[in-house]
């Protein structure tokens, strides 16, 4: 790690530290000074004399901020105690000023009408501090709930920034092992402190519910939906909390250690629960490229996915549980783990290689993933999984691509040949996403055009920027959900149609004579819950020129598969 590096990581642990102490800070003062401490003052004076007491002077005051309204009491009265007169101003049991209920309201208007019609009202007087009084002891439920749940959040919320600090900052290597902790291991806890935020967020608005709702407003009753959505959330935390403890810690043994880019990267999981060797587990291989994306405070870490492979574990059964084995060849041509630093495009970015594993069992799923480090190198592991395991995981995985790929394209044997339909509507998810982003970036181009009309020639910039982006990324996402690609091949004849909302575009043909004419080639790839899926065309490659035999093929397998086939049917392999 480069000493600008180490330098960046403790001033954002310093900052992150600082943040989460503010946030801890307030909130414990909170619940201190607003919740617990007039108990105390409750509780303490509940042994004080009541001696009558004559109101000299009393007002309500109203403080305005940030569009609400708080309110608080002063007054003056005279008491006796003991032969000895005295005059105090503290009123009751709380200070400051607040909007929790009509409290302040209430108090007001009795203290006024003590005065006006010259009535003593009752104080609580200190007999060990005779200056020591309260005219009012009411006690405030709502006030107490108030600051315990408002302040309890901010708390929360600071000692969970500090917790995931210093998460962050411990390694992820287990001391004296060489093992490696999942990633996995306290997000479920993030889910219930996130569900116990809203719960508590809102909750002196529960006291007011029926309250306002005999009063005919019906909209308080929105005020539930907090508690709900947060009951779902922490009962998912939950949920995962459990699931975390169903399958154990699952520490990762790396072999070669590190990893080897150019070689092979293997090792083992230890599961906490017997598996057999024929059950359904997928280890993942991933080189992810990370980088931080905006700026300030909307800065996020992003992530690309360069290389990604899979297999199916072989699942050993040991004393303690399953000993899940994988071993990945791993591509020299990709980059080994490497740190945040300034690529040639002079943006920050860093390598990650993640293993993750992903499978159901006894109807639960089994999620876990782990960062490890890799290097260039050609080294072996130790990890050898069984030639049978290797061949079966190898002939699903074909089965599996082909009943992709005749999912997507169809194939029919017909009177003029070896038929590829490739149909207008497929991949509807991604095109939809590509629709509804374009569709934002030339909304927001139209409106600053209609804009610059009264503000000037700046947003005839912005707006032509968001509007070469998103006009002809809508027309060419509604040209592709609206084409079709029909391709024939018979003999060494190709020929194929383009049509688009059934009318036809073109159509082209040419000669395939040989396997090396027949080409796939990756154009457009997405990557949906750390899985990354390419989007395939097959070609023909016919007198220097591409002709599309079937396109939009999801995933590089399938795509494989298809140009497999075809080369099969024409005897070309």
């Amino acid at each position: 790690m480069s000493i600008e590096e180490q330098n960046e990581n403790k001033k954002a642990g310093v900052g992150g530290y600082l943040f989460g102490g503010i946030f801890l800070f307030a909130g414990l003062a909170v619940m201190m000074y607003v919740g617990l401490l007039p108990v105390g003052k409750y509780l303490l004076s509940g042994q004080w004399e009541r001696v009558p007491a004559t109101v000299l002077s009393s007002e309500l005051h109203r403080h305005r901020s940030d569009g609400s309204s708080t309110y608080s009491v002063t007054a003056r009265y005279r008491y006796s105690y003991q032969g000895q007169t005295f005059t105090s101003d503290q009123v009751g049991l709380y200070s400051g000023s607040d909007n929790v209920g009509d409290y302040w309201q209430q108090l007001s208007s009795r203290l006024d009408r003590a005065r006006a019609s010259n009535r003593a009202l009752q104080a609580w007087v200190n007999p060990s501090n005779p200056t020591q009084a309260y005219l009012d002891r009411t006690f405030r439920w709502s006030t107490l709930i108030f600051g315990l749940t408002f302040g309890g959040v901010f708390a929360l919320v600071g000692a969970g920034v500090m917790y995931l600090m210093r998460r962050g900052r411990d390694p992820q290597t287990v001391s004296g092992t060489g093992q490696y902790s999942s990633r996995e291991k306290s997000g479920h806890w993030l889910m219930v402190g996130f569900g116990a935020v809203f719960i508590l967020l809102p909750s002196p608005a529960y006291l007011e519910v029926w309250k306002e709702v005999s009063r005919g407003n019906y909209m308080i009753l929105l005020v539930l939906l907090f508690p709900l959505a947060g009951a779902g959330i922490a009962l998912a935390g939950l949920r995962m909390r459990n699931n975390y403890r169903f399958f154990g810690p699952t520490p990762l043994a790396l072999d070669p250690q590190p990893g080897q880019a150019g070689g092979q990267v293997g090792g083992s999981i230890q599961l906490g629960r017997a598996l057999s060797a024929e059950q359904s587990v997928t280890v993942w291989l991933s080189c992810i490229r990370c980088y931080y994306s905006g700026s300030g405070k909307d800065r996020k870490t992003r992530e690309s996915i360069r290389w990604q492979n899979r297999q199916r574990a072989w699942c050993r059964p040991v004393q303690s549980g399953t000993e899940i084995q994988f071993c990945f060849d791993a591509p020299a041509d990709q980059p080994a783990t490497r740190e945040r630093d300034r690529s040639a495009s002079g943006r920050k970015d860093w390598i990650r290689w993640r293993v993750e594993l992903d499978g159901q069992v006894q109807g639960r799923a089994l999620k876990r993933s782990w960062d490890v480090p890799v290097e260039a190198g050609s080294g072996s592991s130790r990890y050898e999984l069984p030639d049978s395991h290797v061949e079966a995981d190898q002939r699903d995985r074909k089965m599996d691509a082909l009943e992709s790929a005749n999912q997507q394209i169809e194939v029919e044997q017909t009177s003029e040949g070896l038929h590829l339909i490739s149909r207008a509507g497929r991949n509807l998810g991604m095109k939809l996403g590509l629709l509804v982003f374009g569709g934002a970036f030339a909304a927001v181009g139209t409106f600053l055009f209609i804009q610059a009309a009264e503000e000037g020639f700046m947003l005839y910039i912005m707006g032509s920027i968001f509007g070469l982006i998103g006009y002809p990324m809508v027309l060419a996402t509604l040209y592709t959900l609206a084409r079709r690609l029909d391709a024939w091949v018979r003999g060494g004849e190709v020929r194929n149609q383009r049509r688009w909302l059934g009318i036809v575009l073109f159509r082209r043909e040419g000669q395939l004579l040989s396997a090396d004419q027949l080409v796939l080639e990756s154009g457009m790839s997405s990557t949906s819950n750390g899985r990354k899926t390419e989007y395939m065309t097959l070609y023909a490659k016919v007198d220097g020129k591409k002709l599309r035999l079937a396109e939009g093929i999801a995933g590089r397998e399938a795509g494989e598969a298809l140009r497999e086939a075809v080369l099969r049917t024409l005897r070309l392999v």
